[in-house]
């Protein structure tokens, strides 16, 4: 099969081309391409797959956008953090989906039924899904489970001045000054957290907006971000510098 992939987190790609792979060996892949416009423009070029694996969120917009432009008859998997409630709206539209992070076994049977059924999607079916999953059904994570002593203990994520990674380790640093050791990667926690408060803003930190203390520019176009009780120095590539801007700006 030819199957093209739209995602925008690198190592979500990465891991999903591998088990693509290990799946079938005579599988193509194509992408990931991880904007809108540029799937706009690749469907545009009449380039024909068998399937497309599509993330929901891209880093410029809703796949929405760019899959209105696919071929009906291709058939459509997305992949996704949207929890239970909003996934209902998927069977609801018939649509298959994968949830975050994706189970090998999942991925091999929703490739199975669409070699089976196939799909023929209209653009009123995708339209329909995304309006309901934008009127509210989405749920972003709320608090963190966290082992205490002999039980267990709750944090807030509006507790969470940033998240960093050190050591390898994930650390969710607190408004209180204190750390917490989550066994979460980043590139989940990004998927997991509102992205109206909380900002990607490199490899290493996912900032939140409401501890934010002061942003300065940096050497090549570079942003540096202050957070709020920490001394750490957060640089954002001049590439993410736009689009920090615009999240502060809206």
């Amino acid at each position: 099969m030819k199957i093209l992939i739209l995602e925008d987190e690198q190592m979500g790609a990465t891991r999903l081309v591998r088990m693509l792979n290990n799946l079938d060996p005579t599988n193509t892949v194509v992408g990931p391409i991880t904007k809108v416009e540029d799937a706009i423009a690749f469907f545009r070029d009449g380039v024909a797959v068998d399937l497309i694996l599509a993330d929901i969120r891209l880093s410029d917009g809703l796949s929405f956008e760019a899959l209105s432009h696919a071929p009906a008859s291709t058939p459509i998997i997305f992949t996704t953090a949207y929890d239970q409630y909003a996934v209902k709206a998927f069977k609801f539209n018939s649509i298959d989906y994968l949830l975050k992070p994706i189970d090998p076994d999942e991925l091999a049977a929703a490739i199975s039924k669409v070699k089976r059924q196939g799909h023929d999607y209209s653009e009123a079916d995708m339209r329909s899904l995304f309006e309901a999953l934008e009127k509210h059904q989405m749920r972003y994570r709320e608090r963190f489970l966290l082992p205490y002593r002999d039980g267990y203990k709750t944090i807030k994520v509006s507790d969470i001045n940033h998240i960093e990674t050190a050591d390898k380790t994930v650390l969710l640093r607190l408004t209180n000054g204190t750390s917490e050791a989550v066994s979460i990667t980043l590139d989940d926690l990004e998927q997991q957290l509102d992205p109206d408060r909380f900002f990607r803003a490199n490899r290493q930190f996912i900032i939140n907006i409401d501890h934010i203390s002061h942003i300065g520019n940096y050497f090549a176009r570079k942003l540096i971000v202050h957070m709020r009780g920490y001394d750490a120095d957060i640089v954002v590539s001049k590439e993410k510098a736009m689009l920090l801007k615009a999240w502060l700006d809206r």
